[in-house]
């Protein structure tokens, strides 16, 4: 008996991955962050290129349907792991973020593929994912894709946790 659970312990500590969960709104009071995020952001701290026809990619993402193959969740649940308002005129951001199919001068490529295999992949509660929630989903992989390049900055580290 104790073999057969020490066994079940084995394998299913190396089928375990991470999930983290994101709530994504416009409207919320206290999130644990806020981004401004478009794709005519001035100034902005990182620039994305992301886009289903992107060219040198530096990893690539896709959308599933199944919740637990997913590495990264936009939910719908206030009591997600963090809370993001995020919109295109948030007012003093903690980050700006300028991403679109479009960016010229990128600090990271991310190409969305519909199939196949790929780096990270989405699950969302919502009915329609956007772009937005996306890139928002995919910051603990930005910071991981850049070497951590982003880690002095107080939003990479949240509540003194690394996301990555």
């Amino acid at each position: 008996m104790k073999q057969f659970l020490l066994l079940l312990f084995v394998i299913s500590g190396l089928t375990v991955k991470s999930q983290v969960t994101f709530y994504i709104d416009d409207d919320i009071s206290y999130p644990d962050f806020s981004v401004r995020i478009s794709d005519d952001v001035s100034y902005p701290d990182i620039r994305i290129k992301i886009g289903s026809d992107v060219s040198y990619e530096d990893f690539t993402v896709g959308v599933t349907s199944n919740k637990s193959q997913a590495q990264f969740i936009i939910s719908e649940s206030r009591y997600s792991d963090y809370t993001v308002r995020a919109d295109d005129d948030v007012s003093y951001p903690d980050l700006s973020i300028k991403a679109g199919d479009d960016v010229s001068y990128a600090d990271i490529t991310i190409e969305i593929r519909k199939s196949g295999t790929v780096d990270y992949v989405v699950y969302t509660e919502k009915d329609f994912i956007t772009l937005r929630d996306i890139v928002i989903a995919l910051l603990p992989a930005i910071n991981y894709e850049t070497d951590f390049k982003f880690e002095e900055s107080s939003i990479w580290s949240f509540q003194g946790h690394l996301i990555c």
